[in-house]
């Protein structure tokens, strides 16, 4: 689960075929008893002070790539 609230960066993390990436809302992300309820999978993309949070797609696009990185890019070869 991606969000500004996580300690850990995303590419800390070691993906796996079967992992699913989950993403909240654009204005309000994912709701605070979901983040309460699964604390060992949040992850956070690393920025700047000055930026309060990045676009849903640029987002995505960023934990997807690292996440098929790491799995090789299984089916795009």
């Amino acid at each position: 689960m991606a969000t500004t609230k996580a300690d850990k960066p995303h590419t800390a993390h070691f993906y796996r075929d079967e992992d699913f990436l989950v993403f909240g809302k654009e204005t309000a992300g994912l709701p605070e008893s979901l983040l309460q309820e699964h604390k060992d999978t949040l992850l956070r993309i690393p920025m700047g002070s000055a930026v309060r949070s990045l676009n849903l797609a640029n987002s995505a696009a960023i934990v997807l790539y690292e996440a098929l990185r790491q799995t090789g890019f299984p089916g795009l070869y």
